[in-house]
């Protein structure tokens, strides 16, 4: 398919802009680019070739979309031109160019700003064998399609331009906006039938007063309708302009009818009239220049098809004003809609059914003699807004009877258009889906039978876990698909879930009974009892003791878990142990204390030595020792070293101060002539600091100042 106008209009910009590119390779320009962004530069293409006669020539070329390019879009191309310092520039405007742009074009831009329509770019296209892109081509005919299945509407051509703008499908678009704001009708509901359009014929004249007077452009729509100063006229002043450029128009429509209210030769002498007494001058002063005739839209009739009901539009094109009128389809549509509806979906005749109408919706209920049915509709369109149709509950159970006479329907689940029933055969379970709006079924899957679950699931747990002797107590249907078994024995109990596909065990839950836990501890530690069983949400904590120690025994609740949470020696042996260590330390010492911690701790005291002890909880092994010389053996063992060294026969105790957080105790002993000081650690009993002072003398009171402050 070749290139059209039509196709040109409807090419999108990026692509048209492509085919642009490939039209100047063919044309022979050595280079051209697309610009990276034309919000910032304001063109699409430069481009750059060699000419024989003028050399190098630098094009820039923009591509306008938005209607008809106007002087002022010539005006503000030409700046781009001379601000990238183009040799020229080629302005693409697809549907073309007012008249007041091409005079400019020719005037002041004459070889310097090439005008394409979309004509001139179908030509060039064609004689440089460019083919549009298939996809285009296809909506193209696509929309032809479109337009010529949908538009009853044709092309009127008109011998004048329209003085005001008239679109068949803006004017469509306003009546479907003011129908959906007054009615519950969307807007793709609403279709155009017909379209009568009533013009008005009127004249624009232009007029100046002899002599160097006023001059302007008047409109005359009637002999008392004029307005003469229409270049200052808000309303008028555009249109006007517009309007003297073009020769001709066309409307689309299915009817246009045309009214005269005063022909040409009467609209001059009106004007001329009034102008006369308007401006206070004779008429023989007042010059008519130049003539042209021009259509006003005034009135617009639409037929228009809303859904399954007709409706009626009458527009006026003066004011907008739009009036609507459309009438809500009859209760005996309905209901014969509804039947009709009904009918084919059950395959069933209605026996009830009642009709309730509210805020523009239509609602019908009732029943046939298996199903209830509602059914809603828009009142003014007749499109269906929602069907609702259920099986009743004794419908349902004959189906299922009557389709497994010997089942038994173990579940039954409904939901708003689907009921899934779970039945109970001697092979298995049939699980099966009723279309509870049509009434048929579909077994859509068959469970193994309880029985042959029941098997496989008691070998899988008796396997695997410290329990036997299962029996099935009972079972259920879990989501269609799954089997879920309770099973229990005097060991405990088991909840399997089991894959209705396969038959394999999926999941699963074991719990033993206290009893069967406190076997298990008895089976691994045969030498200790069991004295007490505590159960938890998880497990089972069990105490057991022999002559020695006292345990603690973590039993998981499927019992395969067995651990050994704590080992404690017996109270007793561990007093006996107690005693045999504080007796290694010091032969006199006796036990003050004893208690159960992290691990066993002794407090004792002896002849010399006061301390504690840490022992392992189990086996009663020294962790640590805290052991310290008595205030009592230390005094006596400096006694004994200062007669030794110093030759004393009878040192006397002074003062004896201990400092326990310090771990050391300062002693004063006094002797025949002098005083003895020391600093001894209490752990090892060794002398820290020694020192002498004399008893007598002035130095000597100095001496035992320093000391009494070195040793307090």
């Amino acid at each position: 398919m070749a290139w059209t106008l039509d196709l040109i209009r409807l090419t999108p910009e990026e692509t048209l802009i492509e085919n642009v590119i490939e039209l100047l390779k063919r044309m022979g320009f050595r280079n051209y680019e697309k610009v990276a962004s034309r919000k910032d530069w304001g063109i699409d293409i430069v481009a750059i070739r060699d000419d024989p006669i003028s050399g190098t020539e630098k094009l820039v070329i923009a591509v306008h979309r938005k209607g008809l390019a106007a002087s002022r879009d010539v005006n503000v191309f030409a700046d781009l031109v001379d601000k990238y310092k183009a040799d020229k520039g080629i302005l693409i405007s697809t549907t073309g160019f007012t008249k007041d742009a091409k005079v400019l074009i020719s005037r002041e831009y004459r070889g310097r700003i090439i005008p394409w329509d979309g004509e001139k770019l179908v030509s060039l296209f064609h004689n440089y064998s460019i083919e549009p892109p298939a996809e285009l081509v296809e909506m193209a005919s696509a929309q032809k399609r479109k337009q010529k299945k949908e538009s009853p509407l044709k092309e009127f051509e008109l011998d004048a331009p329209l003085l005001y703008d008239f679109s068949a499908e803006g004017l469509m678009k306003r009546v479907v906006s003011f129908a959906s704001s007054m009615y519950p009708i969307k807007a793709g509901e609403i279709e155009l039938r017909s379209l009568s359009v009533i013009l008005s014929s009127a004249y624009i004249f232009s007029w100046s007063v002899e002599e160097g007077g006023e001059k302007d452009k008047a409109v005359v729509f009637s002999p008392e309708n004029i307005v003469l100063r229409a270049t200052s006229h808000k309303k008028l002043r555009v249109p006007v302009t517009k309007a003297l450029l073009d020769d001709r128009s066309i409307i689309r429509a299915t009817e246009r009818e045309i009214e005269v209210p005063i022909s040409p030769s009467e609209a001059v002498l009106v004007l001329k009239s009034r102008a006369s007494r308007e401006l206070d001058v004779p008429e023989g002063k007042i010059a008519i220049h130049e003539r042209k005739k021009v259509y006003i839209p005034k009135m617009a009739e639409l037929e228009l098809k809303a859904g399954e009901n007709a409706a009626k539009a009458v527009v006026n094109l003066e004011n907008n004003e739009i009036e609507f009128h459309i009438t809500p389809l009859s209760d005996e549509y309905f209901l014969e809609k509804a039947r009709g509806i009904i009918s084919e979906q059950t395959g069933e005749k209605t026996v009830e059914i009642d009709l309730k109408r509210d805020k523009g919706k239509v609602k019908i209920t009732g029943r046939t003699e298996r199903f209830s049915f509602e059914v809603s509709f828009n009142g003014y369109t007749g499109k269906p807004l929602g069907v609702g149709v259920l099986m009743n509950d004794e419908a349902l159970d004959e189906l299922l009877r009557g389709t497994y006479p010997d089942g038994e329907v173990l579940n039954l689940e409904k939901g708003k258009k689907v009921a899934v029933a779970d039945i109970l055969l001697g092979d298995g379970i049939a699980v099966v889906e009723v279309d509870l709006t049509r009434g048929s079924y579909t077994e859509v899957r068959r469970l193994p039978s309880p029985e042959e679950a029941y098997k496989n699931a008691r070998e899988v747990i008796e396997n695997n876990f410290p329990i036997g002797d299962l029996e099935l107590n009972s079972y259920r249907v879990l989501e269609h698909k799954y089997l879920e078994l309770i099973l229990e024995s005097g060991d405990g109990k088991a909840v399997v879930k089991v894959d209705g596909a396969t038959g394999d065990v999926l999941d699963y839950i074991v719990e033993i009974t206290p009893e069967r836990a406190k076997e298990i501890v008895a089976e691994k530690y045969r030498e200790f009892g069991i004295t007490a069983v505590e159960e938890a949400e998880a497990e089972y904590t069990i105490t057991a003791e022999n002559g020695r120690h006292e345990l603690k025994i973590r039993v998981s609740k499927d019992g395969k878990l067995i651990e050994e949470i704590d080992r404690v020696l017996k109270r007793e042996l561990a007093e006996n142990i107690a005693g045999e260590k504080v007796r290694e330390v010091d032969p006199e010492a006796a036990i003050k204390g004893i208690k159960l911690r992290e691990h066993w701790e002794v407090e004792f005291t002896g002849g010399t030595k006061v301390g504690k002890l840490v022992l392992h909880r189990a086996t009663g092994e020294v962790l640590s020792q805290d052991v310290r010389f008595t205030e009592m053996a230390i005094e006596a063992m400096y006694h004994n070293h200062v007669r030794k060294v110093y030759g004393e026969k009878e040192p006397k105790t002074e003062r004896v101060t201990h400092h326990k957080d310090k771990g050391y105790i300062n002693i004063k002993l006094s002797g025949k002539d002098r005083f003895y000081y020391a600093r001894i650690d209490t752990k090892t009993g060794k002398i820290i600091s020694e020192d002498t002072a004399p008893i007598k003398g002035i130095t000597a009171k100095l001496k035992q100042i320093q000391l009494e402050s070195r040793y307090k």
